[in-house]
C-alpha cells in the first residue's frame, strides 16, 4: 500500500491527498511530528534530502518533491475526466443514472433555499451547434433570493458573478460528477467585506447541499 508522510494543515501534503483520492488510490497517511528534526521515519528513508514532507512511498519509489508526486501519481493512475477544480466544490457518485442525480441534485439545492434559474444543456447544444460530442453535462444557474438581494444591496454591480452555477456530468466510466462554484474565490474579486460575508455564507449552503444529495 502507499505510504504518505505528512502534516495535518500543510498544503502541499493536501494537494497529494486530494490526487490520491482523486485517484481512488488506497493510502496509509503517516501523520509526522512538526519539528523537522524529530522526523526520525522521514530521515530514515531512502532516497530523501531532508525532513520536509509530504512524501510518498509506494514500494521501491520514494519521491518527496510535491510536483514529482503528483506527476508519478497521474502516470500511476490518470486523473478522471473531470477533475478536481480548485475553484469547484464537487462530489462524485457512483451507481446512479445521471437523470436521477440532476433531479436529486435539485432537491439538495432546494433544502438550502437554492431555486434553479437556469438549465443548459451543453451537451445538446454542442451538438445542435458545431456537431461535436459530449458527455452528459448541464449547468444549472441556482440563486437563494435573500442571499442574492443582500450581495446585490452591498454591490449592485455583483450580478456579473451571479447566479452560482452548478454543474452535473458524466464521466466515462459511468460516474457522475456534481460541482458548484465555490463562491468565496470567485465574490474575492470584489473588494468589499460585506460581499466576502455573503460569500462565505453561500459556500456552506452550497456545501450542505452538496452532501444533502440523496439517490
Amino acid at each position: 500500500m502507499i505510504q504518505l508522510y505528512e502534516r495535518e494543515g500543510c498544503p502541499f501534503c493536501k494537494k497529494v491527498r486530494s490526487a490520491l483520492e482523486l485517484r481512488g488510490l488506497h493510502y496509509e497517511a503517516i501523520p509526522v511530528p512538526k519539528l523537522g528534526s524529530e522526523r526520525a521515519e522521514v530521515l530514515a528513508l531512502d532516497g530523501v534530502s531532508g525532513a520536509s514532507v509530504p512524501v510518498l512511498v509506494d514500494g521501491d519509489v520514494v519521491l518527496q518533491d510535491t510536483q514529482k508526486i503528483l506527476a508519478y501519481l497521474q502516470e500511476k493512475a490518470p486523473a478522471a475526466w473531470f477533475g478536481d477544480p480548485s475553484y469547484g466544490l464537487t462530489r462524485r457518485l457512483k451507481g446512479a443514472s445521471f437523470d436521477d442525480v440532476v433531479a436529486a441534485t435539485r432537491a439538495g439545492l432546494a433544502t438550502e433555499g437554492f431555486g434553479v434559474l437556469t438549465e443548459i444543456d451543453v451537451k445538446a447544444t454542442m451538438k445542435k451547434k458545431i456537431d461535436k460530442d459530449l458527455p452528459n453535462y448541464i449547468i444549472l444557474g441556482a440563486c437563494n433570493p435573500p442571499l442574492a438581494f443582500e450581495a446585490i444591496s452591498a454591490e449592485p454591480a455583483v450580478g456579473l458573478l451571479l447566479p452560482c452555477n452548478v454543474m452535473v456530468a458524466e464521466e466515462p466510466d459511468g460516474t457522475i460528477v456534481v460541482s458548484t462554484i465555490d463562491p468565496r474565490p470567485m465574490f474575492a474579486l470584489v473588494d468589499n467585506a460585506a460581499v466576502a460575508k455573503v460569500a462565505d455564507e453561500v459556500g456552506a449552503k452550497l456545501r450542505r447541499a452538496l452532501a444533502a444529495i440523496r439517490l
